[in-house]
């Protein structure tokens, strides 16, 4: 926490703000603190090494896809096809959402490419024209955009609210002891929601 002010997150951290808020990458350092110590204690090693199985399971679905690819000679670009894996594998880790964007693409998925390019699009651009009034509504990137940021607000409330809905109170060390091959939802969202003493409101969560 003292060396906080060392890592300037520059103009990425500007423009993440208008897709993740105030959320852990471009939040405020007082906002940071407190989030911070709230998360931490979820990448425990007994749930970190339940996940790593689900890395298993996104990587092998992956090769299979692969292989049947090289059999039949085709071209794969493999960017876009880690890319999905990624998305898979924090999807289901940190919110249990299945994505499926290995198998297929998916309007969630979709959305959350094209609203990480605009994200890169507003790192590189000098002036930020996007905060002008009607942009979102003269400019056809920004409505895109806007349209993106719905799909993924929408998906990422169904998974806050479900998790809220099924919340079962507990301190860190019963968390902890959890057996999370044989849960339903093992995800980080359902720790962070779980846990005893924190907030855990839908807006606090987002």
């Amino acid at each position: 926490v003292e060396r906080v002010f060392n890592y300037d997150k520059g103009v990425l951290g500007e423009v993440l703000e208008d897709v993740m808020g105030k959320g852990l990458i471009p939040a405020d350092f007082e906002t940071w603190k407190v989030r911070r110590r709230a998360i931490v204690p979820g990448f425990h090693n007994k749930w970190l090494n339940f996940q790593v199985s689900e890395f298993g399971r996104a990587g092998a679905l992956l090769t299979k896809q692969l292989k049947q690819a090289a059999a039949n000679g085709k071209t794969v670009d493999m960017e876009e096809r880690f890319g999905s894996v990624a998305l898979d594998i924090i999807g289901k880790s940190v919110f249990n959402y299945e994505f499926g964007s290995t198998e297929g693409e998916s309007p969630v998925v979709k959305a959350a490419i094209q609203s990480l390019r605009e994200v890169e699009h507003r790192a590189q651009t000098p002036f930020q024209y996007w905060k002008l009034p009607l942009a979102d509504v003269v400019v056809e990137r920004q409505r895109e955009f806007k349209v993106n940021m719905e799909i993924l607000n929408n998906a990422l409330n169904t998974c806050i609210d479900q998790a809220l809905k099924d919340r079962s109170e507990a301190d860190v060390a019963e968390l902890e002891a959890r057996d999370y091959s044989k849960m339903e939802n093992p995800s980080l969202l359902r720790f962070l929601i779980d846990m005893k003493g924190e907030a855990t409101s839908g807006k606090q969560l987002r």
